[in-house]
């Protein structure tokens, strides 16, 4: 049992690491997020957050997968934020399907890794729900993430406000 928990953590480091050097996943950089962050940032964060959960939980999880789907959980392309062709309700019901379907186009996907992708917004896409270990951290850890990205930004709003910018 110790093997296999070592082996999948150097599973998800190799892809983890692999993935974050990927020209695909490089793309990310260029889509704000949070207004704080931009894609890659956030979904570099989600994985590391899912990873130590999974590590803190004492849980058995397939590293690759686990990283793969982490990374391409917000792997929608476009800007949130800015674009009007996109409300935003449309964006956090729809932006899991719309990931796995640029995933998809660049990326082998097992079905663990499809179920990560679209299953973490749940449970606002009550229709995609997380069935596995790593789906359920996946989808944990963005609201995590996604909370503390609120409260930096919160916070960097309040010292430009004090520094009268």
């Amino acid at each position: 049992m110790h093997y296999k928990g070592n082996r999948d953590r150097e599973k998800f480091w190799e892809t983890f690491i692999r993935l974050r050097e990927d020209p695909h996943i490089q793309e990310l950089k260029k889509y704000p997020n949070h207004y704080i962050s931009n894609l890659y940032d956030h979904s570099s964060r989600v994985a590391l957050c899912a990873y130590d959960l999974s590590r803190r939980l004492y849980l058995d999880i397939d590293g690759r997968s686990l990283a793969i789907g982490a990374m391409l959980h917000d792997y929608y392309l476009y800007q949130a934020r800015h674009n009007e062709e996109i409300r935003t309700k449309d964006h956090w019901f729809g932006h899991p399907d719309t990931a796995l379907k640029n995933a998809e186009k660049e990326f082998q996907l097992s079905e663990l890794e499809k179920n990560i992708i679209t299953s973490h917004m749940w449970p606002l896409t009550f229709r995609h729900f997380p069935r596995s270990r790593e789906a359920v951290l996946v989808c944990l850890a963005d609201k995590i993430c996604a909370f503390g990205e609120g409260v930096l930004k919160r916070n960097y709003v309040r010292m430009q406000r004090k520094q009268g910018r």
